[in-house]
Formats: C-alpha cells, structure tokens, sequence
C-alpha cells in the first residue's frame, strides 16, 4: 500500500499513538501535518518525518478551540498544497480532575469538571476537527477521515466511565458522519486501541493505583502488564505502530469500499 505525495493531518500527533501514527503514515509517502496542543512536541515529531524524507509541517491546534481547528486545515492546504487524510487521535483520560479518593470512579465522586474536559477534548476535539475538513473533502469530492476511539468506546469501564462514554460518542459520530459523506466517495471510520503503553496510560496506570488498593505498591509498568496479561487473549500489548499501519490500510485505496466502520486493534480483548 502506497500514500505516496498524499498529505495528512494528525491530531495528538506529537506522541504515544499519534507520534506512531504520523510515522507509519510518513513511512508509507505521505506528507503529515503534526498538530498537538505542545508545539514542541509536534516539532520534534516533525523532524522525525522530514529526516524520513517526507515534508512535515508542526502546528499548535487545541481541538477543543473552533478557531484553531480551522486554522489547522487551512495551514495544510496553504503550506502543503493539497489534503487527503484526517486522523483525529488527540484524547485525554481525564483524571486530572479526579479525586484522590479511593472510590474516585464513583460516578458520584466524579468532579464535573473531568466530564467537561473528556467529552471536550475526545468528542468535541473530533466533532471540530471533522467539520473543519469536510467541505475541503466535499469540494474534491474524496477524502479519508479516521477517529480514534478505543474499545472503552464498545463497553463501558467501571474505572473510566467519562472516557468510556466520550469514546462510545466518537464511533457513533463516526457512523453518523460517514452515511453523510457517503455521497461524496469519503470514507469514514474509526480504530478502537486496546492497552497501549504511552503518557496517557502510564498516568492511568498511576491513577488505577489509587482507585484499586490492591495495586497502590505495584509499579506502573508491572500494572499495566497485569492487566494485559489478564485482559489480552493475545497476552501481549499492542503498540502505536499497530495502529498506525491500520490506519494507512484505512486511509489507501485498497480500503475503499469500507466506511463506517469502528474497527478494534487489542488482541481479541472484545470481539465484536
């Protein structure tokens, strides 16, 4: 599969899964815009690309802001020329709101605030950034959106109920979207990770130490690898490389009859 000289943008791009992202996605021809709400870290992400030969163009974008969304598909076009390729990957877990309490999960317990800062960053974030492309995408009558979710989205998480039901909003965006789109040859779809270690888990692990006392003396990475090793049929991790090649299957010609579709990469923790 080839995306050669095709330009995409990618949110969250500047680390974990979405820095696995661009990379694949530059591996396989493709030109990426790197937005992150850190521009360094979008940068040096940046770097990497170019160094693979490919342009790279970094740009700051909180997908929460309206303003910035937009701005960040016009800076592609402008700079790049041309646009064929969305990946929506910028998420929070939300626990920098949560208590230190022990039932910190209880929905009772849930500060307001990590309800408006998930859904903010995970579904709002997606909804901006998609309506931001799609007239772009209707004009040249293709494109490819891809929104990352994560199987929280397919059932819910007794540890991460906010997260869960952000992510379970963005495969039915998704599906919304790409019967909208359908018309106009764009494909729509959506990746659901599974246990990926990056930043976001490596916080999540130390916020599960909390909420779950049997774990308060385990180190994150010996948690996280319980948890894989009781949740993963496969018993190993799945790695943002894993999710970048779907995502360069999703985004090439040989995927262009599926849209719609809310695909899982976790090694059969839930098979539907």
């Amino acid at each position: 599969m080839t995306l050669k000289d095709q330009v995409a943008v990618v949110t969250g791009g500047g680390g974990g899964l979405g820095e696995g992202i661009c990379l694949c996605l530059a591996k396989a021809g493709a030109h990426v815009v790197v937005s992150d709400i850190k521009e360094d870290l979008a940068g040096a992400v940046a770097a990497k690309i170019r160094a693979l030969g490919r342009k790279a163009l970094a740009v700051k974008t909180d997908v929460t802001d309206e303003g910035q969304c937009r701005t960040l598909i016009e800076s592609a076009l402008q700079e790049l020329g041309r646009l064929d390729i969305l990946v929506c990957c910028a998420g929070t877990a939300g626990i920098e709101f949560m208590s230190p309490k022990e039932d910190a999960t209880a929905l009772e317990n849930i500060p307001l605030e990590t309800w408006n800062r998930t859904i903010d960053v995970n579904l709002k974030g997606v909804f901006l950034c998609n309506r931001a492309v799609i007239p772009h995408f209707k004009k040249q009558k293709r494109g490819k959106i891809i929104n990352i979710s994560s199987i929280a989205g397919r059932q819910g998480r007794e540890l991460l109920p906010v997260y869960a039901a952000s992510k379970a909003g963005v495969i039915n965006l998704s599906q919304a979207v790409a019967l909208q789109l359908a018309p106009y040859h764009i494909n729509v779809n959506t990746i659901c990770p599974g246990l990926i270690w990056t930043p976001l888990w490596a916080d999540g692990v130390d916020f599960m130490r909390r909420a779950r006392p049997e774990l308060k003396d385990v180190p994150p990475e010996v948690a996280f690898n319980l948890m894989v090793q009781n949740q993963v049929p496969f018993k190993r991790a799945q790695t943002p490389e894993d999710m970048g090649e779907l995502a360069v299957f999703l985004a090439s010609d040989a995927a262009k009859e599926i849209t719609g579709q809310a695909i899982n990469v976790d090694g059969g923790s839930i098979m539907s």
